[in-house]
């Protein structure tokens, strides 16, 4: 459990809040007690959800469900408020460990803990199926391994947040490893698809991975559909009725009652006495610690007036606000069991819930917009107050402004709609709507355009950003539809905006796509789409990201992989050198992130897989990241750069971590200075503050830090480096800093902008600098002064 942190509400309901749970889908998750000492997990949903009708009828429908399917092996309702400012729902307080977390740490559970697993699970079912509901997502991480047996959870509630997004026509919603034949092909399904998923993860737990594991999600599916489950690794006393559960044909499975009555004539339930491994039975514990009637320690928070909290103000030295709370799942806590050689890494969430224009889903994810970050920092080390007042703060110290009051003068101004991105090619400047792509020369006046695009959810920038220049050729992501597969990267001259070729896959339709870099003249472009069962047509189902390499030479695409399905929570970042991407990528059912090398040559196959550095820093430091995936921003030195808790140098040869910087923040932004000795790394304090550091590449030595002021609680920041100057945006405010001290030289107000978006559209070099205003794009010199030519 992790400290409230400034944004928190301090009660909810009834219950005083102690700390949070994690970060989901729906919400945020605190740890509740009443007056009367009940301890329950309270799940605040997220405010813009709030907001929504359809949303709340949904909600306020799936807490009677799931009232009506609570039971002792699930986390029972026990109160919950639909129709207040803001949604939230109180469910018992279940210690327990993610059946998924214990196998990927302890490996395969044994044969009389997989018994009592068995019977477990289908008796919870049982239940859920006599309140005529089905679950529809069961799998080893909704399944809590607790003392008193396994515990069911995400059950309804987490449908009340999907349907703003996910209930995507031609979808099929599910984790493809563990759906049902019948689920699968987009047919009727019922409560034998629960039998089905028990089954698989049963297996799961025996050996570690699914009956049908392996390959990308169509593969998956296809084996679901077609061939018989891999058993091997079962006990002899469970296979048959686990191969019952896993029958093609729903009527051929067995009711849950007959399943349990089975484990019993086997004679090897565990009904009482531990039913856990030692290992597991103290990690349990560990989550149950905060049952304990011990005083816990208030948070370090106060009401202010506009009605949020804020830090108390400290005594004689610097506030020292919470650490955040770490992403984790809806229901009860999640323990690390610890691992060898490796650290636990930061979920990755997403900022939006956005719909493409044929109403596919483009992101799914979760963000708090309004919470702000924190770390818990020390006191400054700056020498201490004199008599005399408070010194100058060292040129290391993050409280430094950076601040100046010179402020520059544009030099044009050019009517355009909002944009996405601005791109410097030759003597032009090209500016990427949402819907059309335009061309400027440096005057200002208009070259070609507006020429259509659709971007397909670019605006959230995820995995990458819409438009790449490589050489003459100006490649944009998207079409002129929301599901077009012949034209998903489109390649237009620089020179007249013309399309010269466009490329795409016939059997796949696009949700999303980005474009992330190039390397060597490859062009690499990630995102999500949709396939089909077979080549004779068949139900679509959504088959995940998937990451493409374009040769731009042949106008083919070279190789593509896939990614897995992280509903668009992956980053595919590409050096300036090298033979290796490195995939950021995290699991839709919350587990760790990992980092991976993608072997260019070796047709996208992974050569090394790192946990993501950065453990229970971050509410989803991705939320708050700037999709720049290019060269400039994610390496130097030869060395991938990561923004976490720390920045850390990331080796693209195997993964190893080569240094990380001694400071914490919370980074969301990074660039490297031009000949790569340098990087700088932005992000929030906590205070109101974003910070910037600068650092050595070769070691991570801090060379100088400081802060600007920020308008909003939860800010991003962009950095770009170029004509001898860093330039930090905030919110539509730019700063152009001395990129050696640190030290400002003027600063711009663009407009107010989305104080949320994460695809910046501002662009540096060639003397000049161009942004977003208000009315259109707005050009600066360098120097900030009007005489630029």
């Amino acid at each position: 459990m992790k400290p409230l942190v400034p944004g928190d509400p301090l009660r909810i309901g009834p219950y005083t809040l102690l700390g949070r749970l994690g970060e989901g889908g729906m919400g945020t998750v605190f740890l509740g007690r009443s007056a009367g000492g009940r301890t329950v997990a309270v799940k605040l949903v997220r405010p813009e959800l709030a907001g929504d009708t359809g949303f709340r009828a949904r909600f306020r429908a799936e807490v009677a469900a799931a009232r009506a399917a609570s039971s002792v092996f699930t986390a029972p309702v026990v109160d919950a408020d639909a129709d207040g400012p803001v949604p939230w729902l109180a469910t018992a307080f279940v210690p327990g460990v993610p059946l998924q977390q214990a196998v990927d740490r302890t490996g395969p559970l044994p044969e009389a803990t997989l018994r009592a697993l068995t019977a477990g699970i289908a008796e919870e079912l049982r239940n859920i199926h006599a309140a005529r509901l089905t679950h529809r997502d069961l799998k080893p991480s909704n399944v809590l391994l607790a003392l008193d047996g396994p515990h069911v959870i995400d059950f309804g509630i987490a449908r009340a947040a999907d349907g703003t997004a996910l209930t995507t026509a031609g979808a099929v919603l599910g984790t493809p490893a563990f759906m049902s034949p019948e689920q699968a092909l987009g047919e009727q399904v019922g409560p034998a698809a629960d039998v089905f998923a028990l089954g698989a993860t049963i297996v799961c737990a025996a050996t570690g991975s699914s009956p049908f594991a392996g390959g990308s999600a169509m593969e998956i599916l296809r084996r679901v559909v077609e061939e018989e489950p891999e058993l091997g690794g079962l006990p002899a006393g469970l296979r048959l009725l686990v191969a019952a559960c896993l029958a093609k044909r729903a009527q051929d499975r067995p009711a849950p009652a007959e399943i349990v009555a089975a484990v019993e004539r086997s004679g090897g339930s565990t009904a009482y006495g531990n039913w856990l491994p030692p290992q597991l039975i103290a990690a349990v514990e560990e989550a149950a610690a905060v049952l304990a009637p011990v005083p816990l320690a208030a948070p370090d928070l106060r009401l202010a007036s506009s009605g949020r909290t804020e830090p108390l103000p400290a005594a004689g030295q610097p506030g020292q606000p919470g650490w955040p709370g770490g992403p984790g799942p809806l229901t009860g806590p999640t323990v690390d069991l610890g691992r060898v050689g490796g650290r636990p890494g930061p979920g990755l969430s997403r900022r939006r819930l956005l719909l493409g224009a044929g109403g596919g889903l483009v992101l799914a994810g979760a963000v708090g917009a309004a919470a702000a970050l924190t770390l818990r920092q020390g006191p400054s080390k700056a020498a201490s107050p004199s008599a005399g007042g408070s010194p100058r703060p060292a040129a290391t110290d993050p409280s430094r402004s950076l601040d100046v009051k010179a402020t520059a003068t544009a030099l044009w101004t050019a009517p355009s709609d909002p944009l996405l991105q601005v791109l410097i090619a030759k003597d032009k400047v090209i500016a990427v709507g949402d819907q059309g792509i335009r061309a400027f020369d440096r005057s200002g006046k208009p070259v070609w355009g507006p020429v259509a695009n659709s971007t397909f959810g670019a605006k959230a920038g995820m995995g990458g950003l819409p438009a790449l220049v490589v050489g003459d050729l100006l490649f944009a992501a998207g079409g002129t539809g929301a599901l077009q597969t012949d034209h998903a990267v489109n390649a237009l001259s620089v020179d007249t905006g013309q399309t010269a070729w466009s490329i795409g896959s016939s059997g796949l339709s696009m949700q999303s796509i980005w474009l992330p870099g190039a390397l060597n003249g490859i062009v690499y472009a990630t995102g999500s789409g949709f396939g089909t069962m077979n080549a004779a047509g068949g139900p679509a189902f959504s088959v995940g990201d998937f990451l493409w390499a374009v040769d731009p030479s042949t106008r083919q695409i070279l190789w593509q992989t896939t990614l897995g399905q992280t509903q668009g929570q992956q980053r595919v970042l590409v050096p300036a050198t090298g033979s290796h991407l490195l995939l950021v990528s995290a699991n839709t059912d919350r587990t760790d992130p990992k980092l991976i090398g993608v072997d260019v040559g070796a047709g996208g196959r992974s050569s090394w897989q790192q946990n993501a550095p950065g453990a229970g820093t971050s509410v989803g430091m991705d939320d708050f990241s700037v999709a720049s995936n290019d060269p400039a921003h994610c390496w130097a030195n030869g060395l991938f750069l990561y923004a976490s808790d720390h920045l850390y140098a990331v080796d693209p040869a195997n993964g190893n971590l080569v240094w990380h910087t001694q400071q914490q923040s919370m980074f969301s932004s990074v660039v490297a200075s031009a000949d790569g000795t340098w990087a700088y790394a932005a992000g929030m304090d906590g205070k109101g503050n974003i910070q910037v550091h600068a650092v050595d590449t070769a070691d991570g030595t801090l060379r100088w830090a400081g802060s600007v002021p920020a308008s909003v609680q939860s800010p991003v920041a962009s950095l770009q480096c170029a004509d001898g100057n860093l330039y930090l945006w905030v919110t539509g405010k730019l700063w152009a800093l001395d990129p050696a001290t640190g030290n400002g030289r003027w600063t711009y107000e663009f407009g107010s902008g989305d104080q949320y978006a994460v695809a910046i559209p501002l662009a540096a070099g060639g003397g000049r600098v161009y942004g977003m205003g208000d009315t259109g794009l707005v050009a600066l010199d360098a120097t900030g002064k009007p005489s630029g030519s």
